[in-house]
């Protein structure tokens, strides 16, 4: 293609698809002033870890520590993993659960605490019998499970740990 057609060709190009390439200033968008934001500045950091879906059961998600330091972390990673495992174990009102939580370390991080829970247990449910049927026991075996706890002043993650 001749050069003198290129150029004029080229340019038309450009202006009708200015819109579609983007601005100069990127996916950043101005501040009030004009000058580009910086998109950490604006959005919050999440929290290291998944946040806790609390399962239905017997058991309440315990309250987040007021203050949190190493001490009522401490109480509250366990508490938390405690009930969890013990609402995941139940199945009824037949049901008896057998658990122990224990806390391993307690860490201060940037973001707060992070707290390594393990816990073993398992759980006995009695099933219903009819007339002469012998009734039988459902077990379900927790075993050892080992999870991370992040807190901060007001989030909860958890994040389970592979041995």
């Amino acid at each position: 293609m001749p050069r003198e057609r290129a150029l004029p060709l080229l340019t038309l190009v450009l202006v009708l698809s200015a819109g579609c390439i983007g601005s100069p200033l990127g996916d950043t968008p101005p501040s009030p002033d004009g000058s580009p934001e910086d998109p950490a500045s604006t959005t919050p950091t999440p929290l290291p870890g998944s946040p806790v879906d609390f399962p239905q059961g017997p058991k309440d998600r315990p309250a987040h520590p007021a203050t949190p330091n190493e001490s009522s972390v401490r109480e509250y990673a366990r508490t938390f993993e405690y009930r969890l495992a013990y609402n995941q174990l139940w199945y009824d009102d037949g049901t008896e659960v057998s658990l122990d939580c224990g806390v391993d370390s307690v860490t201060e991080r940037s973001y707060g605490f992070e707290v390594v829970v393990t816990c073993s247990g398992y759980s006995d449910t009695q099933g219903t019998a009819t007339s002469t049927a012998t009734r039988t026991v459902l077990h379900a075996d927790w075993g050892s499970q080992t999870v991370r706890y992040r807190v901060s002043e007001n989030a909860t993650g958890r994040v389970r740990v592979q041995r």
